[in-house]
């Protein structure tokens, strides 16, 4: 390194009270000392307006200078102590996450601090979204987010490096196909109800899978999952779902009871 000419330098005391006071917190203000001490003496400044300028008596100075000369960054610290000078560096803890399913939708907690992120059954192109992204940044792993988008370990692989390469649109389906409301006319729509309170009964899953098999059976309507799912939302019955079973749990050991 040449000669630095710190007469073409602006110095900011902003800045500067800022940055020591950031480096204070990571090495510990005597560290901070002697570094900035040293550096002036590099830049040529007058040993006894280092000293000033520092509050550092003029023999310490001296000695920190011939220290660092001859054992380089270990003349920092003083060699009396038994242990390092130099202050550690705060650690920081681990973020874990944690899925769960609740009645309502998926809740995600971030622990320590436990914040909170919830995601609504009725938004589920939002929930892959958050979903892969938290995989792609290592905070949830392939088996997680398969269970909670009910889809295969392989195929969660895929989506999350389509939306690396891809972005949104990548993940997201995109076909077109009959308008819903006209395939789910109000005794269709009935039925969905009707399986879907039958499901409560027989204390089944109502997932769209399950229910749009049982309607195929029961009523062979061939219907996709992906549009039950969405009446399901429409119709509120993901929000009654919790309540209801218990009510029919209820109902029913009341009429085997009397």
């Amino acid at each position: 390194m040449g000669i630095i000419n710190c007469g073409k330098l602006s110095f900011s005391e902003k800045l500067s009270s800022q940055r020591i006071a950031k480096a204070e917190f990571c090495l510990g203000r005597k560290v901070v000392t002697k570094i900035v001490a040293f550096a002036l003496f590099l830049l040529g400044a007058n040993k006894n307006i280092i000293a000033a300028t520092t509050n550092m008596p003029i023999g310490s100075l001296k000695s920190l200078i011939l220290s660092i000369n001859k054992r380089g960054l270990a003349g920092i610290e003083d060699q009396r102590r038994k242990s390092s000078t130099f202050k550690p560096v705060k650690s920081v803890s681990k973020i874990t996450t944690k899925l769960i399913s609740e009645n309502s939708g998926l809740s995600i907690y971030f622990e320590p601090g436990d914040p909170t992120l919830h995601i609504s059954d009725s938004n589920p192109a939002q929930k892959k979204v958050v979903l892969l992204s938290l995989l792609n940044s290592k905070f949830l792993n392939k088996n997680e987010v398969s269970e909670a988008l009910n889809l295969s370990v392989d195929r969660i692989g895929k989506l999350a490096r389509k939306l690396q390469s891809e972005d949104i649109k990548g993940i997201l389906d995109n076909r077109q196909g009959q308008k819903q409301d006209y395939v789910f006319k109000p005794e269709i729509k009935g039925e969905l109800i009707h399986q879907f309170v039958l499901e409560l009964v027989n204390n089944n899953s109502t997932s769209a899978q399950q229910i749009a098999n049982n309607l195929k059976e029961r009523c062979n309507f061939s219907l996709s999952p992906r549009s039950i799912l969405n009446h399901m939302n429409n119709l509120g019955l993901s929000h009654v779902k919790t309540s209801l079973r218990s009510n029919l749990t209820a109902t029913k050991k009341k009429s085997s009871g009397s």
